[in-house]
């Protein structure tokens, strides 16, 4: 029994020791040239019940080992041949060269189709089980000729097409290599071993990598299992295997499965549930039909189940997982697209749900299902996922892309899963969460902790603090305390689903939960943040250790809507400073270019002779949060006292118009009456059509009637604020205007 420990530093070292080791340990008999090589020489497999374990190519072991007289060297035979020879002649190439008249030449897609006899185990063995050792490459690519882009060698291990499926490749010895080949038929691969690598395979594809070739069609009960297919790491010596860049689609079981405990494996860059091409194709593109139906459905896309991993430090990186889906029965679990278990393994940088042409195809069933304990999860791209396990768990916390079922409790203990994107339509099927917990395999204390929370956001500068405590029924609360954490943020739009359609930024709190963030991008109209926590240290969340992440916040906190405004209501100028200065604001959100038209409006100062008229569009750039505009004050000699224009802002364009949106500029007079008083004498109407000042205290009418008053009479200035008219009042023209200083302002142009 192998027994494995983890350390949360020791994640990476693991990582470079796999591509490091495993590779070696693969590649170490392909660093050498192979001494012995087989050539497969004909597509048929000639066995029989007496010699499908004994009949090779061309070895001989005296009555063990044997070639046949017609000298053909089938791929069984080589195999067979392969696993008999003993370690002096190892390593072992596998190689094809196949006439143009085989009886399975496609000449129209130029390829091979070789046959397995499905009544007959097929092995990769060594004589001895003291021999472990395999050796073996087999690799389709050594075929001369036939096409360049897909497997020139398909090979089918249901040949007869029997209801119970083809028979699978089993490879029972370490160091093997299988690559550049297809398998049809329902065959797995099944590695019982170490340190082997199977790469640049096709699994259920038809031979022109249109989509799925069923295993059989010899019933409506086999038709059901698809493809079948996949690769299998069954047992607990199957570690450290290369699982590279293979195009498996419709196997029922698993697309790849480590089980029992098979630790240190690598699974990289394979296509799962597409064509060839790593696509979905149309109608199916825009979204995978995820009907329900127990028997198979030609018209529906299957793309398989998806991968499965139980053992320790194994690592599931770049792979693309779209359009999953098998016939099932209402009551089935839909096909969990990464089903993650054990201790210490990473998920990073795959995607779910989209295919290379972009296209959002999804997956019918639950994007990532997590077990266990120092598992990281992080960088991955989930996409149109559905719930849990069935339509009752919509709104539940099984409701999530990713849930975290069951986590190994105590301090040191820790699940990561961050920075990953998660984006799902309207569809109700879909799911309402990111990352959740299920109960009661998780403690409430994590389930319901609330990880931090927005204060402020301006442009890409957001403060906040740590989240609220959640106070359950009882009453209980689950303290949202969080010093030290580290903050993770996401973009979100305004839909009420909570997801994570984009990874913007993270900071580190300080001992009170209070931190400080910069966004990568502003924040567009119709987006929020949602936040997330984890731990750097034991005990801060529950009882588990630093690493341990918080769901999603349930809260989308979002900017201000932003405004433009005035900085003030009043400005004051000297008439002697020769202009003013007014500043425009942008509050809230400082993304994106906006405008606001401006206007000087005339009051007691006139445009001309007191202020140069202004008007115009005042712009602000992406990210400008305030700009200035100069307006020129008019220096004259009057006596004018303190007058005043108003600047108006109107208009705004990507922006709405705060307050205030108009300002009262006052040129303060540089000029004063002097002392003591002096008489108006006002000679007719038409003797003030322009504006005059004086430092008038009483006005004598001198000649005829003034709009009915009549000559003599007088006026008077009363405490320097109005001029008092004799009864019954009139309007007079010209026009009377008192300022401040006692200043009296005289012309037919003045407003009553």
């Amino acid at each position: 029994m192998k027994t494995t420990h983890t350390a949360h530093i020791r994640r990476s070292k693991a990582y470079l020791a796999l591509l490091a080791g495993c590779a070696f340990g693969v590649a170490s008999a392909q660093l050498q040239a192979a001494p012995t090589t087989i050539v497969v020489n004909s597509s048929e497999d000639l066995a029989t019940s007496s010699n499908f374990s004994r009949s090779t190519c061309t070895y001989i072991d005296g009555a063990l080992f044997f070639p046949e007289s017609d000298g053909k060297c089938t791929l069984r035979r080589a195999i067979v041949e392969a696993s008999a020879r003993p370690d002096s002649d190892r390593p072992i190439s596998i190689e094809f060269n196949l006439p143009l008249n085989d009886p399975n030449y496609d000449a129209a897609l130029q390829y091979w189709k070789v046959q397995i006899d499905e009544s007959y185990e097929w092995e990769l063995k060594r004589r001895y089980i003291t021999d472990v050792s395999g050796q073996v490459t087999i690799d389709g690519n050594t075929q001369p000729g036939g096409r360049a882009n897909a497997p020139k060698i398909m090979v089918n291990t249901n040949r007869d097409n029997l209801p119970t499926f083809g028979v699978s490749l089993e490879v029972r010895t370490s160091n093997n290599v299988i690559r550049n080949l297809g398998f049809i038929g329902g065959g797995q691969i099944i590695l019982y071993e170490g340190n082997n690598l199977v790469e640049n395979n096709w699994m259920g594809l038809k031979a022109n990598g249109s989509g799925l070739s069923l295993a059989s069609t010899a019933s409506t009960q086999a038709m059901r299992s698809l493809a079948r297919g996949g690769i299998i790491l069954p047992n607990e010596d199957s570690d450290n295997n290369i699982i590279r860049g293979n195009r498996i689609i419709g196997a029922f079981e698993r697309a790849i499965r480590i089980t029992s405990g098979g630790d240190n494996n690598l699974i990289e860059a394979n296509y799962i549930g597409m064509d060839s091409q790593g696509h979905v194709p149309a109608p199916h593109d825009t979204g995978v039909n995820c009907a329900r139906e127990l028997d198979y459905n030609a018209s529906l896309w299957y793309g398989g189940r998806g991968i499965q991993v139980t053992g320790d430090n194994n690592t599931v990186t770049n792979n693309r997982l779209v359009g999953l889906h098998v016939p099932q029965s209402t009551n089935d679990t839909p096909p969990i697209t990464m089903e993650i278990a054990g201790v210490g393994n990473t998920v990073t940088l795959n995607v779910i749900g989209r295919d290379l042409a972009g296209k959002d195809a999804g997956v019918c069933g639950q994007g990532m299902l997590l077990q266990g304990t120092e598992l990281l999860v992080e960088n991955n791209l989930i996409v149109h996922t559905r719930n849990g396990f069935d339509p009752g768990d919509d709104g539940t916390d099984f409701d999530s892309a990713i849930l975290t079922q069951s986590f190994a409790a105590g301090s040191g203990r820790w699940i990561t899963v961050r920075k990953n994107m998660v984006i799902d339509a309207g569809a109700a099927t879909h799911p309402d969460h990111v990352y959740r917990f299920a109960s009661p395999g998780v403690p409430v204390e994590l389930r319901k902790f609330n990880p931090a929370k927005v204060t402020g956001i301006n442009g890409t500068s957001v403060t906040g603090t740590q989240g609220d405590d959640a106070v359950l029924p009882g009453p209980t609360t689950i303290s949202a305390a969080c010093p030290n954490c580290r903050i993770y943020l996401y973009a979100d739009d305004l839909d009420g689903r909570i997801e994570a359609k984009e990874f913007l930024s993270e900071a580190t709190a300080d001992a009170s939960g209070n931190w400080t963030a910069t966004l990568s991008r502003s924040l567009t109209a119709d987006e929020g943040l949602r936040t997330q926590s984890m731990a750097m240290a034991n005990g801060v969340i529950h009882f588990y250790g630093a690493g341990t992440t918080s769901k999603l916040s349930d809260d989308l906190y979002t900017e201000s809507p932003a405004e433009l405004a005035l900085a003030q209501a009043n400005y004051d100028v000297d008439e002697t400073a020769g202009s003013v200065s007014v500043t425009v604001n942008r509050s809230g959100s400082s993304a994106g270019q906006v405008s606001v038209g401006y206007a000087t409006v005339d009051n007691t100062a006139m445009s001309g002779s007191d202020y140069v008229s202004s008007s115009g569009t005042l712009t602000l750039q992406n990210g400008e949060t305030s700009k200035s505009l100069n307006i020129s004050i008019d220096d004259d000699a009057k006596a004018e006292g303190g007058e005043y224009f108003t600047l108006v802002l109107s208009n705004p364009v990507g922006v709405a118009l705060g307050s205030p949106s108009q300002a009262q500029i006052t040129i303060i007079d540089d000029e004063s009456c002097p002392p003591g008083t002096t008489d108006l004498e006002v000679q007719g109407p038409d003797s003030y059509v322009n504006e005059e000042y004086y430092c008038a205290t009483t006005v004598s009418i001198k000649a005829g009637d003034i709009n009915g008053a009549g000559a003599g009479n007088e006026l008077s200035i009363d405490g320097n604020s109005k001029v008092i008219y004799s009864a019954p009042e009139v309007i007079l023209f010209p026009r009377f205007r008192v300022m401040d200083q006692g200043i009296l302002r005289v012309g037919n142009g003045i407003s009553p």
